[in-house]
C-alpha cells in the first residue's frame, strides 16, 4: 500500500537534508523537483511500472531510497490535501483518473537487504546513466515511423500527451524534404544517407528551430501534420542544398553553429536569403514604419500558388530581382584547430562583415587573413618562411609569402595551385583587383579604394589557394 511507504528524509534531492516532517518533504519535492509534473503525467498517460521503487526497511517502516518524487505524487493523487500550494490542481487530476486512482493506492517495490546496497544501485543509476538516451535523429525517426504506419497526426498528439510531439514531427518531415531537395545530386544525396549525415540531427535541429530560419522559411505544421512553407519549391531545394552542402564540408557543425549567434550561422542565413532573393535588410518605409515585406521577399503562401478575393487566382508576381551580394561565401574555409586563434577570428570575421557597406575594410581584412593563413601554412610544415630567402631584412611580409608559397607548391605540389598562387603573386592590371598589388595599395595608397565587386574578385582569387592553406 502507496500508505505504508514512507519518503526518505536523506534523500539527495531535498533542499534540506534534516527534514524529518513527511509533509514538508511532500512539499519540497513539488516545490523544487517537479512532483506535480509526475501527477500530470499520470494522469494523462498512466502510472509507468518501467522504474520500480527500491525501499528498505528501517525500524519497521519501508523507506522508499529510489523514487521520491513518484511516491509524493501517488501519495498526493490519494491525498490532495497534503500539499496545500497544489490542492485545487491535484484534486482535478485525480478525479480525472476515475477507477484508475483507486488502483495506485498499491504498487510495486523492490525491498533492498539494507541501505547500502541500496546506494549502489542508486548510484549507477543517476552517475552512470546506463540507459541509452535517443538521439535526435531516432526521436524524430519514432514519430515518423508511426506516421508511416498509418497513424494520423491529431492520434499522436492524443496518445502522447506530455511529448513536444510537433517538434518531433516537423524535424522529420524537413530531413525527408531536404532528402528530396537533393536528391539530383549524387554526391549530396548519397551524403544524406550517410552516418555523417544522421550524426548532424543535432546541428539541424538548431537551424530548424531558430527564429531567423522560421521567419525566413515561413517553416511550420498545418492542422494535419504536413509540412508548410511559404517557399517556393525551388526555393525550399536551393535553401537545403546551402544546408546539405555545409554539412558534408564540415562548415555547418554543432562547433560551428553552436548558437544562433555564431558566425557561421549568420553567414548561412545570408546565403539562404540570397539564394531565396530576399534582401538581407529591408529598408524603413517612410514615416518611420517597417514598409511591409521587403522587395523580392516570399509572400505567405508563396509556395502554394495562393487564390485572391472571390476564389480567383491570383496574378503571379514578377520573378524577384537578383540581389547584390553581401557577404562572402567563406563557409567551406576552416582553420585547423592548431592554427593560431588569429587565423579563425579573421575568417569569422570575413563571413559576417557586409561587403556593401564595408568593403574597403573587408579587403584590408582579406589581405592579412591571407598574409597570416601562409605564415600558419608553413608553419604547419615547419617552415619559418623569416628564415628562409624570403624575407625582407628578417621581416615577412605579403610579398615574401607569396614568393615562398609559389616555390612551396612548384617543388611539393599540388601543381594545380601553382598558376592561382602566381595570379595573386602576379601585378598585371587586368587583374590586378586579385593581386598583391591591389592587396597592398588598399592598405598603403591614399589613392586607392575597393568597391564590394572588387572584394569579391579578391575572394574568388584567393578560394582555390585557401582551400590549400587550410591543409596543413
Amino acid at each position: 500500500m502507496v500508505n505504508d511507504l514512507h519518503l526518505d528524509p536523506l534523500n539527495v534531492r531535498l533542499e534540506t537534508t534534516s527534514t524529518q516532517i513527511e509533509a514538508d518533504i511532500i512539499e519540497d519535492l513539488f516545490d523544487n523537483e517537479g512532483a506535480f509534473d509526475l501527477v500530470e503525467a499520470i494522469s494523462q498517460i498512466g502510472y509507468l511500472t518501467h522504474e520500480i521503487p527500491i525501499v528498505v526497511k528501517q525500524r519497521g517502516k519501508y523507506i522508499v531510497v529510489e523514487g521520491n518524487r513518484r511516491l509524493a505524487a501517488l501519495k498526493a493523487i490519494q491525498n490532495p490535501m497534503i500539499v496545500p500550494g497544489y490542492q485545487s490542481r491535484v484534486t482535478v487530476l485525480a478525479k480525472s483518473m476515475g477507477t484508475q486512482r483507486d488502483r495506485l493506492k498499491q504498487i510495486e517495490v523492490l525491498v533492498a537487504p539494507n541501505r547500502q546496497q541500496a546506494n549502489q544501485v542508486i548510484a549507477a543509476l543517476h552517475t552512470s546513466n546506463p540507459r541509452k538516451s535517443w538521439t535526435p535523429a531516432r526521436q524524430a525517426a519514432f514519430f515518423q515511423a508511426q506516421i508511416d504506419a498509418g497513424r494520423k497526426y491529431k492520434d499522436l498528439l492524443t496518445r502522447y500527451p506530455t511529448i513536444d510531439v510537433p517538434k518531433f514531427v516537423l524535424r522529420a518531415r524537413l530531413v525527408n524534404r531536404m532528402k528530396a531537395a537533393v536528391k539530383s545530386d549524387a554526391d549530396l544525396s548519397d551524403f544524406t544517407e550517410s552516418k555523417g549525415f544522421k550524426s548532424g540531427y543535432s546541428t539541424l535541429t538548431r537551424i530548424f528551430e531558430a527564429k531567423d530560419f522560421r521567419d525566413v522559411t515561413g517553416i511550420d505544421l498545418d492542422a494535419n501534420g504536413n509540412l508548410d512553407t511559404v517557399l517556393t519549391d525551388d526555393q525550399f531545394d536551393a535553401t537545403s542544398e546551402l544546408i546539405v552542402r555545409g554539412m558534408q564540408d564540415g562548415t555547418i557543425n554543432t562547433r560551428t553553429i553552436n548558437t544562433v549567434g555564431s558566425p557561421r550561422f549568420t553567414q548561412l542565413m545570408s546565403e539562404i536569403r540570397t539564394a531565396i532573393g530576399m534582401p538581407t535588410a529591408t529598408p524603413p518605409a517612410p514615416g518611420g514604419g517597417s514598409g511591409g515585406p521587403s522587395p523580392g521577399a516570399p509572400a505567405p503562401g508563396g509556395g502554394k500558388g495562393g487564390t485572391g478575393k472571390g476564389g480567383k487566382t491570383a496574378k503571379k508576381s514578377p520573378p524577384p530581382k537578383k540581389t547584390k551580394q553581401t557577404v562572402l561565401n567563406t563557409g567551406h574555409i576552416v582553420a585547423p584547430a592548431a592554427y593560431p586563434v588569429a587565423v579563425r577570428l579573421h575568417l569569422e570575421e570575413l563571413s559576417i562583415l557586409n561587403i556593401q557597406r564595408t568593403p574597403n575594410a573587408t579587403f584590408v581584412l582579406l589581405r592579412a587573413t591571407l598574409e597570416k593563413s601562409i605564415k600558419a601554412y608553413a608553419e604547419a610544415k615547419g617552415v619559418d618562411i623569416s628564415t628562409t630567402r624570403h624575407q625582407t631584412h628578417g621581416r615577412v611580409q605579403l610579398h615574401n609569402c607569396l614568393n615562398w608559397l609559389v616555390e612551396h607548391l612548384q617543388k611539393n605540389g599540388p601543381k594545380v595551385l601553382v598558376d592561382p598562387a602566381k595570379k595573386l603573386q602576379g601585378g598585371r592590371l587586368a587583374e590586378f583587383t586579385g593581386t598583391k598589388a591591389a592587396l597592398n595599395a588598399v592598405n598603403h595608397n591614399q589613392n586607392y579604394h575597393a568597391d564590394a565587386d572588387d572584394v569579391v574578385t579578391a575572394w574568388n582569387s584567393m578560394d582555390a589557394v585557401m582551400r590549400e592553406l587550410m591543409k596543413p
